[in-house]
């Protein structure tokens, strides 16, 4: 599996796929939540906008699941 870092999320919160969105929101969550994991969160930060970009549309998802 690919080391996750801003990276890999980047690239994975365009996943269209309900199942991996879910799947990717609880590595993102995990990978947030330990400072020694995410020393690369502020490095770019053209990278983290887009990310958070991405999060947005899933907050206005239709699906429950992910929204949560």
């Amino acid at each position: 599996m690919e080391p996750a870092g801003m990276d890999y999320f980047c690239e994975q919160v365009q996943q269209k796929d309900v199942g991996r969105r879910m799947q990717v929101g609880q590595e993102l969550l995990e990978y947030l939540g330990d400072p020694a994991r995410s020393t690369d969160v502020e490095q770019d930060q053209q990278r983290l906008d887009k990310v958070i970009d991405e999060l947005t549309a899933w907050v206005n998802s239709s699906n429950f699941k992910v929204r949560l």
